[in-house]
């Protein structure tokens, strides 16, 4: 359940009584006396329970509360649609634009109905939002997709786990047991590989469709066709969106699981633990340095004096 807001508080900082309360203030300066103080602080602790317990009060202030977080909300999706647009290459934020063009052409068109067709018509925009907001977050994805495209290759992975097979078959029990895991985590990135690729043209195909029907109905809105029939259109393009983004955001947190993975870095084979537990060779003692300086020359031998 959502949380009551604070209604003494909002009847406190209502600009009413702010106004009174600084009336009051003004007129203790001038008087020199606390005796205005001290008549607002009674008028206060009447009139806040009053005026917060007040049903119609209460529902004004639920009604600007609800207001206020309709605006954040709306901020934080026009910062992060900017923040979005930044990453895009140009000729991606071109079509969002005209994108955009066209969706506002078809809610000028629809905006001279009357007051029975306005809720359709309001349904209508909430969709088209909708979209809007689906193909921008889409092809967003898509560049992530991109950049993981571009550092994996299939091919050189392919050709290690065939390599690994040969060497499973001719190792020994060890190497046999670290070249397994080795080839686990390639098959392991081989089926993240094809599950990305997979989603890739599943949103390459739903971006490319919501392009087509925003195209449709803008000629529809031409027409002045009921805007029953172009949101019983909507109805169905709005579902398969929301399906296709849930695949995509489970497939991200599926790569966000692996990090190496996502990026395209290669997975370095396990022999570095085959070379951990190979017992080191013992070293060979070092020779010893021949000395700088040579020993001093011996001294030739006395000849003996015959006396």
């Amino acid at each position: 359940m959502p949380e009551e807001p604070n209604y003494l508080a909002h009847a406190f900082k209502s600009q009413y009584n702010l106004i009174g309360l600084a009336t009051a203030l003004g007129f203790a300066v001038v008087s020199g006396t606390w005796l205005p103080l001290l008549v607002a602080a009674g008028v206060e602790m009447i009139a806040l329970p009053l005026v917060s317990g007040n049903g119609r009060f209460q529902r004004l202030v639920k009604a600007r509360e609800s207001e206020e977080k309709v605006q954040a909300k709306e901020q934080r999706a026009q910062l992060e649609a900017s923040e979005m647009l930044r990453f895009l290459a140009d000729v991606e934020r071109v079509r969002y634009r005209q994108l955009e063009h066209q969706a506002q052409e078809i809610r000028n068109n629809y905006a001279g109905l009357d007051a029975t067709s306005r809720l359709l018509v309001d349904e209508l925009e909430g969709k088209l939002g909708f979209l809007l907001s689906f193909y921008l977050r889409m092809r967003h994805s898509l560049s992530r997709y991109d950049r993981y495209f571009s550092t994996t290759d299939p091919e050189r992975m392919q050709e290690r786990i065939a390599m690994l097979d040969h060497e499973i078959a001719t190792g020994s029990a060890r190497v046999k047991e670290v070249k397994t895991r080795t080839k686990q985590v390639l098959e392991k990135r081989m089926e993240r590989y094809g599950k990305a690729l997979e989603n890739k043209q599943l949103i390459d195909a739903q971006t490319e469709t919501v392009q087509e029907v925003l195209q449709l109905l803008r000629d529809q809105s031409y027409s002045m066709r009921d805007p029953r029939s172009i949101t019983e259109q909507l109805d169905g393009l709005v579902s398969s969106a929301e399906e296709t983004e849930r695949g995509v955001r489970d497939m991200e947190e599926l790569l966000s699981l692996d990090p190496e993975g996502l990026l395209g870095s290669g997975v370095e084979d396990l022999d570095s633990e085959l070379q951990a537990e190979t017992p080191a060779r013992p070293a060979a003692p070092p020779l010893r340095a021949p000395s700088a300086t040579p020993p001093p020359p011996s001294a030739p031998p006395r000849k003996k004096v015959i006396q």
